[in-house]
């Protein structure tokens, strides 16, 4: 059984990311149908089998599309339902975000070049934006942060290792296969480290606001409680009165 109190703040970090986390997931959908329709090819992970025009349900991009419509629909029609697994779903955008993302780079033959640097570059600018939509306690969320951010490691690693030259990495066929794997380890590490510490961060900044909101409004309660309690005597008092005056009339 949850804490009265604890509930009343996980409620109130609802509330206060419920907008930001419907508009996220209505221009996502949108982002998403945008990208398919002027990139109808496949874009699967390269990990993954490759299928060619038939292996569409192994792309991210298209369970994406599938979700985010549905999880706005059910916010918006049954929110007492989706409030009660908000988290849940959160982590759900997050990890197919992830997947499509990387998807995303990835043609079904080559990675796309143009797309995996502006991806890159946009990264940031996505984590800030999951800070505000996909939020929930930072106490609970920060080890979806990791993970989401650790598992960029393995998979930035797989793709520049195999498609080194496609993406204008500076591990050439010159370079030693150890030597080349050590560099971008390394690479990655130090840049999804960073990503971590600003998501973190902002997340925290994010919530030091939120909290103090949580406490000013329950400390307005509690002066309402207060005086409410402290008026008390004086209506029974009131009360009592009225009944004897309603006697002598009656």
């Amino acid at each position: 059984m949850m804490d009265p109190r604890a509930k009343a703040y996980r409620l109130f970090i609802i509330t206060r990311a419920w907008y930001a986390h419907l508009h996220g997931l209505a221009l996502s959908s949108v982002a998403c149908a945008v990208g398919i329709a002027r990139n109808p090819g496949t874009m699967s992970l390269p990990f993954l089998p490759q299928l060619g025009a038939s292996g569409w349900w192994l792309e991210p991009r298209w369970y994406f599309l599938a979700t985010c419509p549905c999880l706005f629909s059910c916010a918006v029609f049954s929110p007492g339902f989706y409030v009660d697994r908000y988290e849940r779903f959160c982590d759900l955008i997050t990890v197919l975000g992830l997947l499509t993302r990387h998807g995303a780079m990835f043609d079904g033959t080559d990675v796309r070049r143009d797309m995996a640097t502006l991806l890159s570059l946009l990264r940031p600018a996505f984590l800030l934006a999951s800070v505000l939509s996909l939020r929930y306690e930072l106490s609970k969320q920060w080890k979806m942060h990791a993970v989401r951010v650790g598992l960029d490691v393995p998979m930035n690693v797989y793709r520049k290792l195999r498609f080194g030259d496609a993406v204008g990495d500076a591990v050439g066929g010159s370079v030693a296969p150890t030597r080349a794997l050590i560099a971008v380890v390394a690479g990655e590490l130090v840049r999804n480290l960073a990503l971590l510490a600003l998501t973190l961060g902002a997340h925290w900044a994010v919530e030091r606001r939120d909290r103090a909101g949580f406490e000013e409004k329950v400390q307005q309660m509690r002066s309402m409680a207060d005086a409410t309690d402290a008026d008390a005597p004086g209506r029974r008092e009131g009360r009592a009165r009225r009944g004897v005056v309603r006697g002598r009339v009656f």
